[in-house]
């Protein structure tokens, strides 16, 4: 496939470490890499984004309250609840994208980054537990689950309801919604942590997207230019 005439160029932004990368002449880039491909790029950039910041909203929470506190605990269950309903997302994002690439013939899944992202397309978008979490326990909380929960901790007995440290709401954690979300899964604890285990390992799928971008540019014929400060 032929180049476009301009290319995408790298810039650095003065003498600090933050840059950019910028396209010359967009719409060509556009038209040359696909419009749908483009459309499908950007939806899993959407996502990509979103599951990057809810694990710097972790660090930011265990630098502010430390890692044994009832406000991490909180932060991170709610990083985790908000990852599912992301990836389930970006999972459907991911098979658009790939279907888009392979109706152009660009599309290589032997490549490092796609096998990454079929892996993460397969989990969230194919198997049922995965794909059925975010309608349970994401953005939606089922309200079947946590009476499920609610009985199974009646019988229980005792029960923490709230945990805090001092009285503002911030270093507050309402521990029964989660209680009755994790006992409502019915899954054991030792699932619950490959679960948990998996969501993890997959919020760094981002770099995998980056890297599928930049093979799509390169099948596109669109080169890259550094340009330097003063250069």
């Amino acid at each position: 496939m032929n180049s476009i005439e301009t290319p995408v160029v790298f810039v650095r932004n003065g003498p600090t470490e933050r840059w950019t990368i910028e396209a010359t002449d967009f719409a060509r880039l556009r038209q040359a890499v696909g419009p749908d491909v483009m459309n499908a790029f950007c939806r899993c950039f959407v996502h990509a984004d979103r599951l990057t910041s809810l694990i710097g909203f972790a660090s930011s929470s265990e630098e502010r309250y430390g890692n044994d506190s009832p406000p991490f605990h909180r932060d991170l269950q709610t990083m985790v609840w908000f990852a599912v309903g992301t990836l389930r997302e970006l999972a459907s994002a991911i098979r658009d994208l790939r279907s888009a690439m392979a109706k152009r013939g660009t599309l290589d899944l032997s490549s490092t980054p796609w096998m990454t992202l079929r892996e993460v397309e397969r989990r969230w978008e194919d198997e049922p537990f995965y794909r059925n979490m975010r309608n349970l326990v994401a953005f939606h909380v089922d309200p079947e689950m946590t009476e499920k929960g609610l009985s199974a901790l009646s019988r229980q007995g005792r029960v923490v309801l709230v945990q805090g440290e001092r009285r503002p709401q911030r270093h507050t954690f309402l521990s029964i919604g989660l209680e009755a979300l994790f006992m409502g899964s019915d899954m054991e604890f030792g699932d619950f942590e490959k679960f948990l285990e998996e969501v993890g390992n997959d919020q760094g799928v981002g770099s995998a997207v980056e890297e599928a971008f930049v093979l799509a540019l390169n099948v596109a014929g669109i080169p890259f230019r550094e340009d330097r400060p003063g250069g």
